[in-house]
């Protein structure tokens, strides 16, 4: 890895990311009177339009930010609720932060296992390294994080602040009274391509905007916290999520609603108020990108690389290969619930997956296949059908990923120059994928 930026004094670091939320905020287009707090904080700071998760599962995504490598590299193959953890020498963002004499505090879902709360000078009373702690839920969240920023007023030792919201992950926020759908929160709900347009997916959606309401909420109290501190000059906060809704052909899949998220950051003098990126970034970029913003190396054995130029608007004027732009981001699915190896590649332009094992078309989490909207599915087809080998899209032409064009011999050389791509991106990682297939943790026991 090339040398870090100079950065003097170092910024305080603050990441705030919500569950399953995708990119359905209004700096994307959706839910935008929902999300006033986030429609700001964009318009301070820059958007990646064509950000990705290495994974469309929880923990894996998230260990990928917090590692900058991948689930099969950093041993988070599944959800650590189902007995999956990193490999005990990874190396995690706040530990690395701590090393160089950053204060870190986590408030909030953290979702890993519990030994991978060593890297935090402080946390909550409750913290839960799983999903079931009140204390992940935003409004707690948040407020336990803006007392902490209020008490950081004059200190001067730098700080990374990791905020996790358990919104809007299944069963959507809200008390009873507020999950209740009027007829015009029905009729007036926005229901993606990729979903049955119907009264089950649409009250759904209503009760989804309550649950990504209080997300917006909760980043506000954190922002306006920070604001109080007198610390937000120096400070580059950054919005994420760890992937898709939790709906069909989102949550746990590799097409683009599972993987395509959003990311939002704010520096103010670093970062350009209002600008917007259209390069390729991947949640394996975050840990190494915020440690050149940092001024701090990047260790070797990161996989991801510096987007700093991007996030500054600067990608093309940097010579280092760690700085520059992707052509590529890749993706995989090893553990949900089940077993459902996968593997993706993905260009601005086409996707390739490639299906490891025999399944049906969609092996949905429990939570998604359980739920009102796919229960209203009118085909068996789109979730039972076989699923096949591989899989190749043209995304300007079919933005949905519903025509497979693999056996089309006018893309033969496409279909083979992304097969041979994703082979040597599972060599260089050391994907054990390529050897057979992969046991669950405790099956020795």
């Amino acid at each position: 890895m090339s040398g870090p930026v100079d950065v003097q004094p170092p910024p305080n670091i603050v990441v705030l990311i919500s569950h399953d939320l995708g990119c359905h905020i209004g700096p994307y287009g959706p839910a935008s009177e929902q999300t006033p707090g986030l429609n700001r904080f964009a318009a301070e700071g820059v958007r990646l339009d064509r950000h990705f998760v290495s994974s469309p599962g929880c923990s894996q995504s998230r260990s990928s930010l917090v590692t900058g490598r991948y689930p099969h590299a950093n041993g988070q193959f599944g959800l650590a609720n189902w007995g999956w953890k990193l490999n005990e020498d990874e190396l995690l963002l706040p530990q690395v932060l701590r090393n160089h004499g950053y204060q870190t505090t986590l408030f909030g879902i953290w979702h890993l296992h519990q030994w991978t709360l060593s890297a935090f000078d402080t946390t909550s009373d409750d913290v839960s390294t799983l999903d079931s702690s009140p204390e992940g839920f935003a409004e707690v969240a948040s407020r336990r994080a803006a007392n902490w920023l209020r008490k950081q007023a004059g200190n001067k030792k730098p700080f990374y602040l990791h905020v996790g919201f358990w919104e809007v992950h299944r069963p959507f926020s809200g008390t009873p009274s507020e999950q209740q759908t009027s007829a015009a929160d029905v009729s007036q709900a926005e229901v993606p391509a990729y979903l049955p347009d119907n009264d089950a997916t649409r009250r759904e959606f209503s009760q989804l905007m309550r649950s990504i309401s209080l997300v917006d909420q909760g980043v506000v109290r954190v922002l306006d916290a920070l604001e109080e501190s007198g610390l937000a000059d120096n400070t580059l906060v950054l919005f994420t999520a760890d992937h898709g809704l939790p709906f069909q052909r989102a949550k746990g899949t590799l097409y683009d609603p599972g993987i395509h998220v959003s990311c939002v950051a704010r520096w103010p003098g670093r970062i350009a108020a209002g600008s917007s990126s259209q390069s390729l970034t991947s949640n394996v970029d975050v840990m190494p990108t915020l440690l050149d913003a940092a001024g701090l190396a990047v260790p070797e054995r990161v996989q991801g690389r510096s987007q700093w130029g991007v996030l500054c608007g600067s990608e093309k004027s940097g010579t280092e290969q760690d700085r520059s732009p992707r052509d590529a981001i890749f993706a995989e699915k090893t553990y949900h619930e089940h077993y459902d190896p996968i593997r993706g590649v993905r260009t601005a332009r086409y996707k390739y997956i490639k299906n490891f094992a025999e399944r049906p078309m969609l092996v949905l989490p429990s939570d998604v296949y359980n739920s009102p909207s796919r229960q209203s599915m009118t085909s068996d087809d789109a979730l039972w059908s076989h699923r096949p080998q591989e899989e190749l899209y043209d995304l300007p032409d079919d933005p949905s990923e519903t025509k497979n064009l693999i056996d089309n011999p006018e893309f033969a050389d496409v279909a083979d120059k992304l097969r041979q791509r994703l082979a040597a991106w599972m060599a260089e990682t050391d994907d054990p994928l390529r050897h057979g297939p992969i046991p669950r943790p405790d099956a020795n026991g």
